[in-house]
């Protein structure tokens, strides 16, 4: 998640941040107390490595300043005519540019640094390489809200702040370059960072992002309504493909039954939940009504297995009143979600014309099979003038509101954390340090 990655990456800058005397923690010569371990030439070789590190950091930084505001040409533009998100990321793109340093191979991001100074920054480069896989997977503009974004455009240029404070702490670590025209990135960063800090973040976009595939809960039936949670688990991940037009009017008849069986065995004291459901098995009768003449090969059948099986666990339920709140709760998000699936499948099929209207015609089919003749059919798009209701109850009744994501815990602490992190003076307080 975009919130994980961009979290180990501040916490590993902020580590960095912390430190001082920066030769002396490569080996360099200290103190009487502390004698020099590292020749200048190990020491021109460790920082051409944290230079490698501090590409793949500058990267990220690049492309959440693209992510978050995604101008396609700075072209001809002055400073006077960009906008702060428009000038950081022309001066990151100036740096990258100038920079003779590559990024850091595999090897580098996977092997554990003797001195705990280059862990850190390989731990931090690490970050960025994890974080740049969020930004096609969700944290992109089109995806987020404009909180979101401003949110996003925070923490990227709060991270070249950082950069700016290590490079000129760094400048005489043999082997060290400093960052092209550092002066005007460094100005670049800090106005960014007031402009994108004036409003509220809305730090529900650490949710964001790549995240593993889900796996379907396998295995033998859990007992109860375990058992119905986790079919109905493994039927929301097979929503994902757009079910045939039987598959779907299987599923909405499965939705229709376990929700009158839950409702039936709801507490009185989940009121709300009760009411919430009774709509929705009215729903969905409204919905298998409407998807009788519903026809359509096109698409995959597997979810109508999950959703028969979670239909038929169900009914077995026994007469014990449901009183988890847990279990409540987590399947009534299970419901929503399976909704949102439902109602996108609907949407995809009649926008793709996947599924059709049975329309009976005023004449015999001769050429049906038997000595009793029926009357002929046709198939026509849902949207022609013999539609149903269907599309009507899908977008009025089904499809829940937007479902708003939650901030993690200590969302706000690791940014304030690396805020106070990169004004860090020697003699404060050392703050949290970065376990190596």
């Amino acid at each position: 998640m975009y919130g994980e990655n961009s979290g180990h990456l501040r916490d590993a800058m902020g580590a960095l941040l912390r430190e001082h005397r920066i030769q002396q923690r490569l080996g360099g010569k200290g103190t009487h107390t502390v004698p020099e371990t590292t020749t200048l030439a190990e020491r021109e070789e460790l920082g051409r490595q944290i230079r490698r590190y501090r590409e793949c950091v500058l990267t990220w930084s690049l492309q959440a300043v693209r992510a978050a505001n995604p101008r396609a040409d700075l072209g001809g533009t002055t400073v006077h005519s960009r906008g702060p998100a428009e000038e950081l990321r022309f001066r990151l793109t100036e740096a990258l540019t100038a920079s003779s340093a590559d990024l850091a191979p595999a090897v580098e991001l996977t092997t554990e640094q003797q001195f705990a100074t280059v862990e850190a920054w390989r731990q931090a480069a690490r970050a960025a390489v994890l974080g740049e896989h969020d930004f096609p997977a969700g944290v992109r503009y089109s995806d987020l809200t404009d909180q979101q974004c401003m949110t996003v455009l925070k923490d990227a240029a709060d991270v070249v702040r950082g950069l700016i404070a290590l490079d000129r702490r760094y400048s005489n670590v043999p082997g060290w370059e400093k960052l092209h025209n550092q002066g005007w990135l460094g100005r670049a960063a800090e106005t960014c960072a007031a402009h994108a800090g004036h409003d509220e973040p809305d730090y529900a976009v650490d949710r964001q992002g790549w995240q593993p595939k889900p796996e379907p809960m396998d295995g033998p039936a859990m007992p109860g309504l375990a058992g119905v949670m986790q079919a109905e688990y493994n039927l929301l991940l097979n929503l994902d493909e757009i079910p045939d037009a039987r598959s779907l009017r299987v599923v909405m008849d499965s939705q229709r039954v376990i929700t009158h069986e839950a409702t039936l065995r709801v507490a009185e004291a989940e009121s709300d939940l009760t009411s919430r459901w009774t709509a929705r098995v009215t729903t969905y009768t409204k919905l298998v009504q409407e998807t009788r003449d519903l026809g359509g090969v096109l698409g995959r059948n597997r979810a109508a297995g999950h959703g028969a099986l979670a239909a038929s666990r169900a009914q077995k339920l026994g007469p014990k009143p449901l009183t988890d709140p847990n279990q409540l709760r987590q399947l009534d998000r299970l419901f929503n979600r399976i909704d949102q699936r439902v109602y996108a499948a609907v949407e995809h099929g009649v926008r793709e014309r996947l599924y059709f209207l049975r329309v009976p015609i005023a004449r015999i089919d001769d050429h049906s099979p038997g000595p009793v003749k029926g009357q002929r059919q046709r198939y026509a798009p849902i949207t022609s003038p013999a539609q149903t209701d269907l599309i009507a109850i899908v977008r009025n009744e089904l499809r829940p509101g937007p479902i708003r994501l939650s901030p993690p815990d200590g969302s706000a602490r690791s940014r304030a954390d690396f805020d106070a992190a990169i004004n860090h003076r020697p003699g404060d307080d050392p703050g949290p340090s970065l376990a190596l």
